[in-house]
């Protein structure tokens, strides 16, 4: 092999990730020189070989059920109404699920949510970031918090404050509402949560 391609020395291979092969998850790194005229300088280890890497970094699979059920009310009286369940998987594990009335609706909402969560903050789609995401320091409506567990397949995530009294209440809370909480399930990807609390 030319100077020009390969992945450097072994001493210097610094895993960056891991990546699905097969059944097997592999390190990822970065070589010193491209491994194909694409300039693609992704690798795996396998076998303690240097493979040229230009494959999926995390397996993205998306599972969309429709069907028909009866919605009964004394009110409107019954009808039989449609729904559509999509489910997100990285790397084989349910990550986040939606729920719409139509297909085509689930599909357009799907690319959307594929596309936020592969640059969200948290790091949703990687299992090892998802692993590290309890006990994270964040604030909840400007509130002192931490991520207290993770409901993965719904793509939730239990948030405590971080001195134990309750949330104060939103500024949409009507008088009277006595929703005072200092344990709250929210959206991963939730505009009242700020990732980059030190």
């Amino acid at each position: 092999m030319s100077d020009e391609w390969g992945a450097g020395p072994r001493s210097e291979w610094r895993p960056s990730g891991t990546a699905l092969v097969g059944r097997e998850r592999v390190p990822l790194f970065f070589g010193q020189h491209p491994h194909s005229r694409q300039d693609n300088n992704a690798y795996v280890e396998m076998n303690g070989e240097a493979v040229g890497f230009s494959g999926f970094r995390v397996l993205i699979d998306v599972r969309i059920t429709s069907r028909n059920y009866l919605k009964t009310s004394g009110l409107s009286g019954d009808e039989v109404r449609s729904a559509v369940a999509a489910v997100i998987l990285a790397d084989g594990e349910p990550v986040y699920e939606i729920v719409r009335r139509k297909v085509e609706d689930a599909l357009v909402d799907l690319r959307d949510l594929l596309i936020r969560l592969s640059e969200h903050a948290s790091g949703w789609l990687l299992k090892d970031e998802r692993d590290r995401l309890v006990g994270r320091k964040v604030y909840y409506r400007e509130v002192p918090a931490v991520i207290e567990r993770l409901i993965v397949d719904q793509g939730c995530v239990m948030i405590r404050t971080e001195s134990g009294q309750p949330f104060p209440p939103p500024v949409y809370a009507e008088p009277g509402d006595d929703e005072a909480e200092s344990t709250i399930k929210d959206d991963v990807l939730s505009p009242h949560i700020w990732w980059f609390r030190g």
